[in-house]
């Protein structure tokens, strides 16, 4: 099981969960009842040697982090 926290910059939200797989649907459940806008795709990077990653809208608006743990 691996812990992810998010952080969303325009919402100021941060918060945690608990997850057993990653990937980007799994990415997209958590993030998209957070989101006050409405947007319909999300788009990810990932780097493994710090294990974080951007959370970006479909042009590459960079919405806020993830880090996993």
């Amino acid at each position: 099981m691996f812990k992810i926290e998010f952080y969303l910059e325009d919402e100021q939200s941060n918060w945690s969960e608990s997850i057993h797989q990653l990937n980007s649907d799994i990415l997209r459940r958590h993030i998209f009842p957070k989101l006050h806008s409405k947007l319909h795709n999300l788009e990810f990077t990932f780097s493994e040697s710090n294990m974080m990653g951007d959370i970006l809208s479909d042009i590459g608006f960079n919405l806020g982090t993830f880090k996993i743990y």
